[in-house]
């Protein structure tokens, strides 16, 4: 797809021309000068009889008009040079320039702690061998005897309870006797060895 070939708009700051060279600025510049000499020369007509020096005071507004419409001093127009002019009194005529001193900007640098050898390398094997014994831990697992135990509990949990055959079973109870029947053992006296009675520790009294 072609681009339509785009007309770059050149020489923003020249003024169009409405009629000739006459631009649209000067236009109202004239019309703004002659209408208020055209009022005074009216206020001063209803007043009576006019002399040339009236009629020029009259008119010196267009007349005034007209130059500041087209007269310019090298390229400059009058409205600007007034301008200029007035910037000229606010402003002194003579400028001098001096250098000035500008942001200063202290850089504060200071060296990193020197730390030990000795003890950085005591840190270093401290966490080398706590990762070693974890992961030796890791690596070995629980132990045997938790999986024994597992087990025997999973076995008694899964094997059903069986019922008592009352049959199997017996018991003697012609045997009994009564509890004031019952008498303390016979205290028995200690052998009265040398070497033996210091060896051997008395009996205990139930």
């Amino acid at each position: 797809m072609t681009i339509d070939p785009v007309k770059i708009p050149q020489n923003v700051y020249v003024e169009d021309r409405i009629i000739g060279p006459v631009t649209l600025r000067q236009i109202m510049i004239i019309l703004g000068g002659s209408g208020i000499s055209y009022a005074i020369w009216a206020v001063m007509k209803s007043a009576g009889s006019m002399s040339i020096v009236q009629a020029g005071i009259a008119w010196f507004p267009g007349i005034l008009a007209v130059l500041f419409a087209f007269v310019k001093i090298n390229g400059i127009s009058l409205f600007r040079i007034c301008l200029l002019l007035l910037e000229r009194i606010n402003k002194p005529a003579k400028r001098t320039w001096q250098p000035r001193q500008g942001i200063y900007i202290n850089f504060v640098t200071k060296e990193p702690k020197k730390e030990n050898d000795d003890i950085k390398n005591k840190e270093n094997q401290k966490k080398n061998t706590a990762i070693e014994e974890l992961s030796r831990v890791l690596d070995q697992g629980p132990p045997e005897s938790a999986f024994d135990t597992q087990e025997n509990v999973a076995s008694a949990e899964e094997s059903p309870t069986r019922p008592v055959n009352r049959n199997k079973i017996s018991a003697n109870t012609s045997n009994r006797a009564l509890v004031d029947d019952v008498q303390h053992a016979k205290k028995k006296n200690p052998s009265k060895g040398g070497l033996l009675r210091d060896i051997i520790p008395p009996p205990s009294h139930a």
